[in-house]
């Protein structure tokens, strides 16, 4: 039997699953269809008996197979349903709400970890498709549902779900649709595996070093919550910790405290809008405030010798406001960023200091790893609970000490 389509390069059970799923797509088999003995499918998909065996297992628990003693046929229940194109066989749908922003530079992290994961779905044979959140209808969603794609990936999903993505995510999980979803804060999702940087990791890790080398004030620069200035950006709506937040709150203290440090309050900065190009007035603005904000506090609680700012983009505005009080930035007060993505800041035309140390998310492992999981879900099939694995952070250094000293 021949479905005339490439192999995607999956596990073996997974090449079992995919190999039926596409050969009723491409009519080879019809509902209601025998299927081969387990040894003429060992024979034709070149695998094992134990993994054809388990492969059979998970596509009846998933109702695509029933059996009748030793013969297994296709449900009769994909009679009145289309058929499945083999191009959405071989599909990963995406959802994101910020793969694609009006400014390339303000969501780059997030496009770096979908670039890598299409990058190795299209080396495995596979393809993806992505989808914007506030576009899925309740009709979108069935629809995908049918055509059965490869597994879905959730991507920034940080709203609480509409009725239309609520019916994908449970028509999904009914259909035996693998769950995937990057970083821990998508609200209602049960049953997804979960591929997320390890913040608290990171930002102890950037704090101890830093107190390594011998700074002792350490104070966090941190942006006004964008939907609402009154609460702290680092706690969601319900008052209680997010994960980003979470992770520089509770390491941040612990590793002061471990060096025996009183840790410093933080001091927040007004979130700007970053989905367009900034000017120079833009810059200019963000100087000002990091200006008054540093002077204001050292004024009231005296010099600090670090700060740790929210991100990489930030950096620029306080080295420039470092001059404005007489101090040489990574010298007098040293500058640590978050994310690794200095390099592609849009403030870095107007000021050009590098932050001293930063922090790496490695996109390029999480984007692998989404789609690794994905497929190792897939041959899982419905078995198990679902995963949180973290990846672990690098310290990276964009300039040396000797060259800012």
């Amino acid at each position: 039997m021949k479905t005339g389509e490439q192999t995607i390069s999956l596990p073996p059970r997974a090449r079992v699953i995919h190999y039926l799923r596409q050969a009723l797509a491409a009519g080879v088999f019809a509902p209601g269809d025998q299927l081969p003995s387990e040894q003429e499918l060992c024979r034709q998909v070149r695998v094992s008996r134990t993994t054809v065996r388990a492969a059979l297992q998970t596509l009846e628990a998933e109702h695509f197979l029933n059996s009748e003693g030793r013969r297994r046929f296709i449900s009769a229940a994909h009679a009145g349903s289309p058929r499945k194109s083999t191009l959405f066989t071989e599909t990963v749908a995406v959802l994101d709400d910020e793969i694609y922003p009006e400014d390339e530079a303000s969501c780059w992290g997030e496009w770096e970890v979908f670039y890598h994961l299409n990058r190795e779905a299209v080396r495995r044979n596979c393809h993806t498709f992505s989808f914007k959140t506030g576009d899925f209808t309740p009709a979108k969603a069935e629809h995908l549902v049918r055509e059965h794609p490869l597994g879905l990936i959730l991507l920034h999903q940080n709203r609480t779900p509409s009725e239309a993505i609520r019916r994908l995510l449970d028509g999904c999980r009914s259909a035996g649709i693998p769950l995937v979803r990057y970083e821990s804060d998508t609200p209602e999702c049960p049953g997804a595996d979960v591929i997320a940087s390890d913040h608290r990791q990171g930002c102890a890790e950037l704090t101890r070093w830093l107190i390594g080398q011998g700074k002792r004030r350490i104070l966090r620069y941190w942006r006004l919550n964008s939907l609402d200035p009154a609460r702290p950006s680092w706690l969601d709506a319900d008052g209680n910790l997010n994960e980003e937040g979470a992770a520089w709150y509770h390491e941040l203290f612990r590793a002061s405290r471990e060096a025996g440090l009183e840790p410093l309050p933080a001091v927040e900065y007004t979130y700007y809008d970053q989905d367009r190009t900034p000017t120079r007035r833009d810059f200019d603005c963000r100087v000002y405030e990091a200006t008054g904000r540093l002077y204001e506090y050292q004024a009231l609680h005296g010099r600090v010798d670090a700060v740790v700012c929210a991100s990489d983009g930030v950096t620029f505005s306080v080295a420039a406001a470092c001059r404005k009080l007489g101090l040489k930035p990574n010298r007098d007060l040293w500058i640590a960023g978050y994310d690794n993505n200095y390099y592609n800041c849009p403030d870095r035309m107007f000021e050009e200091t590098l932050p001293l140390v930063t922090a790496d998310k490695n996109n390029r492992r999480l984007g692998l790893a989404l789609f690794e999981q994905l497929l190792r879900r897939r041959e899982r099939g419905g078995d198990g609970k679902a995963e949180r694995l973290l990846l672990p952070q690098e310290l990276v250094f964009p300039r040396s000490l000797q060259q800012e000293v």
